[in-house]
């Protein structure tokens, strides 16, 4: 990174810039991404002396913090973002508001203006820490010298510490530039962000209703993925011989070609996964908010609870999500890792079911694909679930698939399969489109050893393809497949089916060529008219980790995301593909 010689050359100051970057040397931070300005250049000043931390210059800021939340989940540690004060810190809002809801550790740093501004309406003055603070664990301006580096400390730590999430440092400019002192002391009790452990009594009350359960469902969020619990998952799955459901953040943490895995559940679940959640008596929950994108809605499933149709064991790292959406008859706030590995140690090796709940929901599975499978002999163009077959078929199972947001992601939802934890990203909570670029470039800059792909949509494409320019330029190719219906398609199908198919400010036209883009930033680019030549470029891109542009033409007309279960319906209201009108998914046990 720094110049050793000719203009600009200089000895190394020693400024409490200069001792944040040791700081965050000494943290293992390999990479900062961001884009400089007035008031964080003297942060960047000090990155020009050390050849330990590569800076990562993106062309938005926005585009910056998703690649930081792709860095953190492949890297499994804090991504470090930084971004000058005013429009640099406010446009991190976004992915930092993401990385919230998905439970992500990034550690923004921004600049603020110098402290003889403060309250003037100076030029690029914007107070982020009352932005931000309701969308992130903590934050902290810095106000003497000496507390820069404490707090920065206690940003990465705190990032990580229970429930993994976004923080925020602001320096103002004066103090970045004053002389290094001694590290001062920030008073933050780190402690309250640490779970306790599970206690004995919790342990042996979950234990006992998973014992009586006959038709117990393990559903599975994305804190098993941050806890590391799959292992612990399947086990506990595999002793009860009870199907395994997830949210779609959970989506990353089971490998899909496990037997009692039944895909992802809610509006646009599989049904079997619908089936089997709707249809439980005990269902251990772990690591999840129970959002109402998995859910459908509340009330059925309190109401359910309270009359003992459905036993309810909610574990979870964050003790303000037991109880906030639906109360369980059994709430263990824990590391999901630590709970479940408490479970197996009092359950028997083996509590064997009766299997006919499973052969009901493998029938529904059986039935949807074969459905699917006729469907798409319909499609003019490509049918977008065998798009992602075929991808599929031509990445190696460690590959990491990065999702932008809208239908292409609806169908990675349901027909994506992951055989790696922890190797498919997309944003959940949020929903953010344009999130797949920038996070599939943080993403391959955390791991170069494997192939990155990106299902992405062409509105979710134009949103931040101006970051492809950083493929070349730091050598960081991946595949950007991009699912072409000429439409916000999701946004779209609730046009057609719940506002009479009043379509407004959907379409686009076929505007502009994507080829003549991917080229313009020296990517190659084709528009593939066969699966076939669709399976050869990916095949060829990813063995030659040479970056690529596929523009898939999608049929926009027929491109409806189905199971989809309509906001405020229960999960036993989905509505199925054509063929299946004979499907129930209610489980006929008595």
């Amino acid at each position: 990174m720094g110049n050793v010689g000719g203009i600009g050359a200089r000895e190394r100051p020693d400024r409490v810039v200069d001792k944040i970057v040791d700081t965050l040397r000494g943290l293992g931070v390999k990479h900062v991404l961001g884009i400089t300005g007035g008031s964080i250049m003297a942060l960047f000043d000090a990155l020009y002396f050390t050849d330990d931390i590569e800076v990562v210059m993106f062309r938005h800021e926005q585009g910056a913090v998703h690649a930081a939340e792709g860095y953190a989940r492949v890297a499994k540690r804090p991504a470090v973002v930084a971004a000058t004060s005013g429009p640099g810190a406010t446009n991190l809002v976004t992915g930092i508001a993401d990385a919230y809801m998905d439970s992500v550790p990034v550690v923004a740093i921004t600049g603020q203006v110098p402290t003889w501004v403060f309250g003037r309406d100076g030029f690029q003055e914007t107070d982020i820490l009352g932005v931000v603070t309701p969308i992130t664990k903590w934050v902290y301006q810095v106000k003497k010298p000496e507390e820069a580096t404490a707090a920065v400390k206690l940003a990465y730590e705190i990032s990580t510490v229970g429930r993994p999430g976004p923080t925020l440092v602001d320096i103002p400019r004066d103090l970045q530039l004053a002389k290094a002192s001694g590290e001062g002391r920030i008073l933050v009790n780190v402690a309250k962000f640490k779970p306790p452990k599970p206690s004995e009594s919790e342990i042996a009350l979950a234990t006992k209703i998973i014992l009586e359960a006959e038709r117990p469902v393990v559903l599975v969020g994305g804190g098993v993925l941050w806890s590391g619990a799959t292992k612990e998952a399947l086990e506990l799955a595999e002793r009860l011989s009870a199907p395994i459901v997830s949210t779609l953040p959970g989506k990353a943490a089971i490998p899909h070609n496990h037997p009692l895995y039944m895909g992802p559940a809610g509006m646009h679940g599989r049904a079997e996964a619908d089936a089997a959640l709707a249809n439980a008596d005990v269902i251990i929950a772990v690591g999840t908010r129970f959002s109402d994108r998995t859910w459908g809605r509340f009330k059925e499933l309190q109401e359910m609870v309270k009359s003992g149709d459905v036993k309810l064991i909610h574990i979870d790292v964050d003790k303000s999500e037991i109880g906030k959406n639906v109360k369980p008859t059994l709430g263990i706030v824990a590391d999901a890792r630590e709970a479940l590995k408490e479970i197996l140690r009092l359950l028997p090796k083996a509590a064997m079911r009766n299997g006919k709940f499973l052969e009901w929901l493998y029938t529904i599975r059986r039935r949807y694909e074969e459905t699917m499978e006729k469907w798409a002999s319909v499609f003019k163009f490509f049918a977008p679930w065998k798009v992602l077959k075929t991808v599929r078929r031509a990445t190696p199972p460690d590959t990491i698939t990065v999702t932008g947001v809208g239908s292409h992601q609806m169908w990675a939802e349901i027909w994506w399969d992951v055989y790696e934890p922890g190797t498919f990203i997309t944003s959940a909570g949020l929903g953010t489109m344009g999130f797949g670029i920038p996070a599939s470039l943080g993403a391959k800059l955390a791991d170069r050893t494997r192939p990155v792909v990106c299902i992405d949509g062409d509105g979710s494409f134009q949103m931040t393809f101006n970051n492809l320019a950083l493929v070349r330029e730091y050598d960081l190719p991946f595949v950007e497949i991009i699912f072409n219906n000429a439409s916000l398609q999701l946004v779209k199908q609730w046009q057609v089916y719940l506002y009479g198919n009043r379509q407004v400010a959907t379409r686009f036209a076929r505007n502009p060529d994507f080829i003549k883009i991917a080229e313009a930033y020296n990517i190659e680019g084709i528009r593939p008219s066969s699966y076939e030549e669709l399976e050869k470029a990916v095949s060829w891109a990813v063995r030659n980790n040479e970056p690529l542009v596929i523009d898939v033409t999608i049929d926009e007309d027929k491109d409806i995301v189905l199971p989809w279960v309509k906001p405020g319906d229960w999960l036993t209201q989905a509505i199925l593909p054509k063929g299946m009108e004979d499907v129930v998914l209610t489980y006929e046990h008595n």
